[in-house]
């Protein structure tokens, strides 16, 4: 390896815990790189809606924004978006990183965020331009090369045409960048995959119109276009929320701890927005939100109806209405309701490379195909020195335990690096 750049930590992952971890720990005066391998930072805890109501109901989601804004201001951390790792190796208790650069094809030096790249892309629905809506973020636009014209066939340049010749930002001959890195430390803090709502057929994902998930209702909320219903844009009167989809089955049966959580805040920010809405949750049971969550589930249960029954058949109504039949608990027989949107509250699953990472990087997963920890009591630390876990990559939690973790796990490197 020529002459690698050499670091205190090099975090995998530019999510909420990566970036928490990666603040606390320059913060702690380590040299740090931060690895992402989309585009853009922040992660899904950045594309969630702010809850609040006529007061916080501690969702955590502008948390994120603030740690973004921090990150991009923060002089000793080094940033590698789009970027992968490809190879790992230990000497002498060093990591010697290889790290692949997907085409820097938009200077964020130059670019002024106008748009007209994707506005004018032929290929845009493929994927060839994606933008994101965290406005922390910039350039605000990247390309893919995979679903690029241009790295397919060298077919198109409308992108590097259009950009305006006073930024002159799009170079589509930028090729791909390798890079070698060297780090006393590496932090896993990759997050997570949320449930395949389309493995559980019974539920009409993708086949009944008016089913989304909770993700899709967080980017509603959050873009601000209103919730009408996504098959004919009909005003929503009847909101029906379905708890562990994806968790709690035969295929994942740990609990994702944050799914009843985003439910009763959704359903009562719903309320809140729009007063005629009924809402109405059907569960197994519903899990703690918060150090005051007796008090967050007798106000939820004012605003909410809660039914303990999980579905086991719905199908689209005429009238495009979604119909459900559940086993009432109260009445002890099968009841029917009708509802104009349903919102699958989907579950946290194991990164879609998370076997592959994990034999990069010579260590272990769990039963569940998350990252393994020594054991429960020291959840950031892995078999091998050095190499530590915060966040999802680790397990199930929500934002605020998704910081602490990562606060507690960066703390833990400089502990270790001193002891070194």
């Amino acid at each position: 390896m020529n002459n690698p750049e050499k670091y205190s930590a090099v975090v995998l992952g530019g999510g909420i815990a990566g970036i928490s971890a990666a603040l606390e720990m320059a913060r702690l005066g380590l040299t740090v790189a931060l690895v992402e391998k989309t585009p853009f930072f922040g992660g899904r805890a950045a594309r969630l809606c702010c809850k609040a109501t006529d007061v916080c109901q501690k969702c955590g989601a502008c948390l994120a924004a603030d740690r973004l804004k921090a990150l991009f201001q923060e002089p000793g951390i080094t940033l590698f978006p789009h970027t992968e790792l490809t190879q790992c190796s230990r000497d002498h208790g060093l990591f010697r990183l290889t790290l692949k650069q997907q085409p820097q094809v938009i200077d964020p030096n130059r670019c002024v965020d106008c748009g007209l790249c994707a506005e004018e892309c032929p290929a845009l629905s493929q994927g060839a331009i994606i933008t994101t809506a965290i406005t922390q973020n910039h350039p605000r636009y990247a390309v893919v090369p995979a679903h690029c014209l241009y790295f397919k066939d060298g077919s198109c340049q409308v992108c590097q045409r259009i950009c305006p010749p006073t930024a002159r930002a799009v170079d589509l001959a930028r090729p791909e960048q390798t890079m070698e890195l060297e780090a006393e430390s590496v932090v896993v803090a990759t997050g997570y995959q949320p449930a395949d709502p389309k493995t559980r057929p019974h539920y009409g994902y993708g086949r009944i119109p008016n089913i989304i998930t909770g993700f899709e209702l967080e980017e509603m909320l959050r873009n601000g276009r209103g919730v009408r219903r996504p098959g004919d844009g009909a005003p929503v009167r009847r909101v029906a929320f379905i708890q562990c989809v994806g968790s709690r089955d035969q295929d994942r049966p740990y609990c994702s701890q944050v799914c009843c959580a985003y439910t009763l805040r959704l359903g009562r920010l719903l309320q809140h927005r729009l007063p005629e809405v009924e809402v109405s949750t059907f569960y197994m049971d519903l899990q703690n939100v918060g150090r005051s969550s007796p008090v967050f589930h007798d106000q939820a249960r004012r605003e909410i109806r809660e039914l303990r029954a999980l579905p086991g058949d719905l199908h689209r109504n005429p009238d495009g209405a979604v119909s459900l039949r559940y086993l009432s608990e109260a009445a002890s027989q099968a009841e029917s309701a009708a509802f104009d949107l349903v919102v699958l509250a989907v579950g946290i699953g194991p990164g879609a490379d998370n076997r592959e990472l994990a034999a990069l990087l010579q260590t272990d997963l769990s039963t569940a195909g998350f990252f393994q920890a020594v054991d429960p009591k020291h959840r950031n630390l892995t078999s091998q020195p050095g190499l530590f876990l915060a966040g999802t990559a680790e397990g199930p939690k929500d934002i605020a335990g998704c910081i602490a973790q990562a606060l507690a796990t960066a703390r833990q490197v400089s502990n270790y690096l001193r002891e070194k």
